[in-house]
């Protein structure tokens, strides 16, 4: 059995706050504020709709055609796992 790449999407009670060319979350149940940086910003506005890690990659290397794959990739998966920590997505189905 094969495992499905999981959907990520935004968590609900976030409350997003921009500051100029940056964007804060405050997490609506604890207070708590992240500064998201430029892969976390453009992560968590392609999370409007839910989406695999494999479709927000085929994302940013259309984006970024000049940047090597597997750089994205490192790169979108730590912010997936910072995301995920600070509770701010979650996996949906």
């Amino acid at each position: 059995m094969s495992q499905k790449d999981p959907l990520f999407c935004r968590r609900s009670g976030i409350n997003e706050t921009p500051v100029e060319n940056e964007l804060f979350l405050i997490a609506g149940d604890s207070g708590d504020i992240f500064h998201l940086d430029q892969m976390a910003m453009a992560i968590w506005r392609a999370l409007e709709t839910p989406a695999g890690q494999a479709d927000l990659l085929a994302l940013f290397a259309e984006a970024f055609p000049e940047t090597p794959t597997a750089t994205i990739e490192r790169d979108l998966a730590a912010a997936l796992a910072t995301l995920l920590q600070g509770e701010l997505i979650e996996t949906c189905d």
